[in-house]
């Protein structure tokens, strides 16, 4: 799907580059959701735009995240978020800025996810008639996105803290959705590192020359750097509740050992007992006494309750 933003505030929404006008357009951004090889060869061959980002967005690199030439600045950030399986995950999103407009490209999924969430800043972006506004708008909105989402998380993890440490309710399941919460909080502390690491990159660029708008960039930055301060926030209580539970799961675990011990000495006592006198031996003397049974029986009984009186002194059953 295609969708342009003209500078008179028309949306135009398409679904191949061949519907779309041969006459020069005086367009502020140009959307691909799920674009194609076709796509970008069209691009590349109207507006001379370079795609060498998307190729290589995966490598470490700090090229496959911020690329500039005299034509153009290309942008990749990766974008943690719930999918409909309520799983965290990350997609691309490229952003190429040039002299004859903003394009962005990313994904179905994501791209629903932020029609859905953030309906109303998608649509503000429709009332935006300068290309200044447009190309900030994409990097206030990465930074505010990245608050909420770590703000989301950090609420979940308060929710199940209060559970551990109040209500004092927890299971080995609490483990995994700690280790769950875990990996969201890596995926959006890496997501944001390195948007960190483009803003930083593209406040020196020659682009920046050009925009200007290096005051607004560093206040992103300094958002980004407290979003980035309750990340590791959320690290620390992660960690706390995960050797909480973890505490609390070997003292239970230590109680029941200390159950079956009990138990094992008051049982292997009298059955000690009887084993011997179960011996088919000639020579038995108990066994010609009158009082022979009524003595093993009451030897037994003792051997049982005696380890079961010291071990409740040594509070070994509560």
């Amino acid at each position: 799907m295609i969708e342009i933003l003209f500078k008179d505030k028309k949306l135009l929404k398409l679904t191949s580059t061949s519907e779309i006008p041969d006459a020069p357009m005086d367009f502020l951004l140009m959307q691909f959701v799920n674009y194609t090889e076709k796509e970008l060869k069209w691009l590349s061959a109207h507006y001379d735009l370079d795609f060498t980002i998307m190729k290589h967005y995966e490598d470490i690199e700090i090229s496959s995240h911020f690329l500039e030439n005299e034509n153009q600045a290309s942008f990749h950030f990766s974008i943690p978020y719930l999918n409909k399986d309520k799983k965290m995950v990350e997609e691309p999103v490229f952003i190429i800025v040039s002299k004859v407009g903003l394009f962005l490209f990313s994904s179905t999924e994501l791209d629903d996810f932020f029609n859905e969430i953030y309906s109303k800043k998608v649509k503000a972006i429709q009332r935006t008639a300068y290309h200044a506004n447009i190309f900030m708008f994409q990097f206030e909105f990465i930074s505010d996105y990245f608050a909420d989402i770590t703000e989301s998380l950090t609420k979940k993890i308060k929710v199940l803290a209060n559970q551990i440490l109040i209500d004092k309710e927890f299971s080995n399941e609490e483990l995994d959705i700690i280790t769950k919460h875990n990996f969201s909080n890596l995926l959006i502390k890496e997501a944001l590192l390195e948007a960190t690491r483009v803003f930083t990159l593209y406040m020196k660029s020659d682009w920046e020359k050009k925009a200007g708008v290096k005051n607004s960039i560093q206040i992103e930055l300094n958002d980004l750097s407290a979003v980035s301060d309750y990340i590791q926030f959320n690290f620390d209580r992660l960690d706390d509740l995960k050797e909480n539970v973890s505490n609390k799961i070997d003292l239970e675990q230590n109680h029941i050992f200390k159950m079956l011990t009990v138990v094992t000495v008051c049982i292997s006592l009298p059955t000690f007992i009887a084993g011997v006198y179960g011996m088919n031996f000639e020579v038995m003397p108990e066994l010609e006494s009158r009082y022979g049974y009524p003595i093993v029986m009451i030897l037994m009984v003792l051997s049982a309750l005696l380890p079961f009186i010291y071990f409740k002194k040594k509070k070994w059953l509560r």
